[in-house]
């Protein structure tokens, strides 16, 4: 295993008990299915991102298979582009889960959210 995969599990690890321990912490910040509802989230943006890199299509390469797209990829690298998809889904959330756990930003702080007295009316 080389330093880069460790750390790589290391990361995905940490955010995992950062999000189980939102079951055991007091409701300040972001809690247990919010976590794992802006992990989803985050986790489909990066794949959809992340599923580009590296692509050489057939037409490309030069070697069409008769019957398929000359846009379809030799070969995709689609468990690489899962391992890394989930190693930056984990570093995004685990940035987001500090922000608001420990109430870096506030919803106060944000200018176009109108307070809580805006709904009063």
């Amino acid at each position: 295993m080389t330093p880069y995969r460790i750390f790589q599990i290391a990361v995905i690890a940490l955010a995992a008990i950062a999000l189980l321990a939102q079951l055991f912490l007091p409701a300040a910040g972001i809690n247990f299915v919010t976590g794992i509802a802006i992990y989803l989230t985050v986790w489909w943006l990066v794949l959809f991102t992340t599923l580009p890199l590296g692509v050489t299509g057939q037409a490309e390469s030069g070697e069409v298979v008769q019957g398929t797209e000359s846009g379809a990829p030799l070969d995709p690298g689609l468990k690489r582009k899962a391992w890394l998809t989930t190693f930056v889904a984990a570093l995004i959330w685990l940035i987001l889960f500090g922000v608001f756990e420990f109430q870096l930003i506030t919803l106060d702080d944000i200018p176009f959210i109108p307070g809580s007295d805006a709904w009063d009316a």
